[in-house]
């Protein structure tokens, strides 16, 4: 069964943004490849050719359209993605075809959980978290961008800094796209940071804003999985949260708990905290159940 290629992926990416400007045989073929990337992958260029009803010379200028130097090259691109995207697939696959309870499945996942908070807690280093809690608490705006997983984390965060942060946070990725976050962070500069939230498969859309923001002199603040992670390169600073999970693409627990750490250490560090929450609460009185 054919499954539509991500707009995740470096390939769909690239057929994305020469879309417009492709002829109506190239279309053809984009199309074919787009919603058939399985049957795509395994085609000659013949194949191709003939399921998406065009000529091979019109596949060949396709590919080329892309930025492959040929067919071949094509080839290796889409089986690329294909892995990455299906990746999660095959682990749910394998899992489910081992031994074991429902209750052992629940047991197992928390025992992950658990390691992954460890593994945090193993890999946080006080510098960092000293710079970190530093330009949080001086920043004129704080930028939250994450989709996806991350998405949920880069939400819970914005509530939570908004609570104890004097400055502007904006989660620019939750504004309606890509598009209209970068207009959100056109004004960034060198007073600003950039919370950029990104864990396996990681977001092209997150890497994009995170870039946008660092040229725009933005300093940014990464919440990732590990050292592999293309966040790493470009953030001024890195916390980690391990994302692993033996049946899902990945696990967002980690990273809420960074997350929930950062609120937690920022509550107790700003100057006026306690009046802060005070007056929190007050206004918060009846609306809670006694």
């Amino acid at each position: 069964m054919s499954r539509a290629l991500k707009p995740t992926t470096d390939l769909a990416n690239r057929i994305a943004r020469v879309y417009p400007s492709l002829s109506e045989g190239h279309r053809k073929a984009a199309d074919y490849v787009l919603q058939s990337p399985l049957d795509a992958a395994t085609m000659t260029i013949e194949g191709l050719a003939e399921q998406s009803g065009t000529s091979t010379a019109t596949v060949t200028r396709f590919v080329r359209a892309l930025g492959y130097a040929n067919y071949a090259d094509f080839r290796v691109a889409l089986s690329t993605a294909l892995k990455v995207a299906l990746a999660p697939v095959e682990g749910l696959a394998d899992a489910r075809a081992m031994a074991g309870s429902v209750f052992a499945t629940m047991a197992t996942t928390l025992r992950q959980e658990a390691a992954n908070l460890d593994e945090a807690i193993a890999t946080l280093e006080e510098e960092t978290v000293d710079r970190a809690i530093a330009m949080l608490l001086k920043a004129r705006r704080i930028f939250i961008v994450g989709s996806g997983a991350s998405h949920h984390v880069g939400s819970f965060l914005e509530d939570g800094l908004a609570l104890y942060l004097q400055a502007d946070v904006v989660f620019a990725a939750s504004r309606g796209g890509p598009e209209r976050a970068i207009r959100h962070m056109l004004s960034a500069g060198p007073e600003d940071l950039v919370i950029a939230i990104s864990m396996p498969r990681y977001s092209r859309s997150t890497l994009e804003l995170a870039s946008f923001g660092k040229k725009r002199g933005a300093v940014l603040l990464a919440l990732t999985d590990g050292p592999s992670s293309p966040l790493v390169g470009l953030a001024d600073m890195t916390l980690f949260a391990p994302a692993r999970n033996g049946f899902l693409p990945n696990s967002p627990t980690a990273a809420f708990a960074v997350a929930d750490a950062l609120i937690t250490t920022l509550a107790r560090e700003r100057p006026d905290a306690v009046e802060a929450l005070k007056g929190l609460s007050e206004s918060l009185l009846w609306t809670f159940h006694y």
